[in-house]
């Protein structure tokens, strides 16, 4: 008997498509086994991939950790374990950007089998009672406030990763992708969307920035208060009938002067530890999950959100979750891809912190930029 150990995150999205897929796969392989533990999704984000190396074989990762993976030697080469052909139409059939931001110098580290960006939220029946259009770009969300009825309210996921992701997807709508040269943020740039934020912030709902996603949805699926959420990773699972009280739809988030990147890239990708005793059955079930009939089948099914173009354009998947695959598959499409160099996520880390601090202190944009450049630079 062989036994995998793997760690998913903590949520159904997370672990339940994963749990649901390697039963099916223990059935047709009887020698192996498969058991899995969660993290909180601040870990998934945060928490370096060394604490994971020697306990999991099976990890799943975000992808800014490519390069501290690659510089310390933490994560199987996958390359090494699959074909070309196998490789090429992974690669074809994956949404976006997906599928490169688990490479890195040239290796491939993980393949991606969830994927997610900064989506809008919104409670469908509220928005048509209200007889309101859903603003297509940030000028229309400026005058998008003064038109909610009286007793609702809008929510922006502004928690400190949160407020991270917001922002550099703000500066990508803004500049494109290269706001950030030489561990350097466009200091116009970055303090051009702070200022934004803050009035956005004046007109959100007052818990909008100790909230992520998560807390945000269960909020607009169990109460009647917030109508609206114009950036927030999107969840399937709030789409689908009977998963909350509320039936809540999702949306492409408003667009900003490059009409080419919608906002910034999440989702998940599924790793092998370099300290895996059975790489080769390891890296078998990584494609197995990562393959189309399982993306587009028992992971959608059980509550997943897959990575793989051809479950995102399944009719049955749409009709499982109210069109959420059709009405965000653009914002995957043109999702930002965040740097992947060694030691990102401390920076990552520290300055979403940084930020929110900031924010909450009233601080000047100008001095929060300053203050994370010079944080940026000292993080080499």
């Amino acid at each position: 008997m062989v036994e995998l150990k793997g760690i998913a995150w903590d949520h159904p999205r997370g672990y339940e498509p994963l749990i649901a897929a390697t039963k099916e796969y223990e059935y047709h392989n009887p020698y192996l086994t498969i058991k899995w533990d969660v993290r909180s999704l601040r870990e998934f984000g945060d928490m370096p991939i060394e604490h994971l190396i020697e306990r999991y074989d099976l990890i799943t990762i975000d992808h800014p950790y490519m390069g501290q993976a690659d510089k310390n030697g933490l994560l199987l080469r996958l390359e090494a374990h699959l074909s070309e052909d196998e490789i090429c139409n992974l690669e074809a059939q994956t949404l976006g950007g997906c599928f490169e931001a688990y490479s890195y110098n040239q290796h491939l580290y993980a393949l991606p089998i969830d994927a997610a960006a900064l989506v809008t939220a919104y409670r469908k029946d509220k928005i048509k009672e209200a007889g309101l259009s859903l603003p297509e770009d940030r000028e229309e969300l400026k005058y998008f406030y003064c038109k909610i009825p009286t007793g609702y309210s809008v929510a922006w996921a502004l928690c400190p990763t949160d407020i991270w992701c917001t922002f550099l997807s703000l500066c990508a709508q803004n500049a494109g992708s290269g706001f950030i040269k030489n561990r350097q943020i466009d200091v116009k740039v970055g303090g051009s969307v702070l200022d934004e934020l803050k009035y956005h912030i004046e007109f959100s709902h007052p818990n909008s920035l100790y909230w992520n996603p998560i807390q945000i949805l269960d909020r607009m699926g169990t109460y009647e208060d917030i109508i609206y959420s114009p950036y927030l990773f999107g969840y399937t699972n709030y789409s689908r009938s009977g998963y909350t009280k509320n039936l809540l739809h999702f949306t492409n988030s408003p667009i900003g002067a490059q009409e080419n990147i919608s906002t910034i890239l999440g989702g998940v990708g599924l790793a092998v530890s370099l300290r895996c005793k059975n790489p080769v059955d390891a890296a078998s079930f990584v494609k197995y999950i990562a393959s189309a009939e399982i993306q587009k089948g028992i992971f959608t099914r059980s509550g997943g959100q897959p990575a793989n173009k051809l479950a995102w354009l399944s009719m049955e998947n749409n009709q499982l979750c109210n069109n959420f695959f059709c009405d965000t598959i653009s914002t995957i499409e043109k999702a930002y891809i965040r740097p992947q160099h060694p030691r990102w996520n401390e920076f990552q880390e520290q300055g979403a912190d940084l930020i929110h601090d900031g924010l909450l202190k009233d601080m000047s944009s100008k001095v929060i930029m300053s203050m994370l450049n010079e944080l940026y630079q000292s993080i080499k």
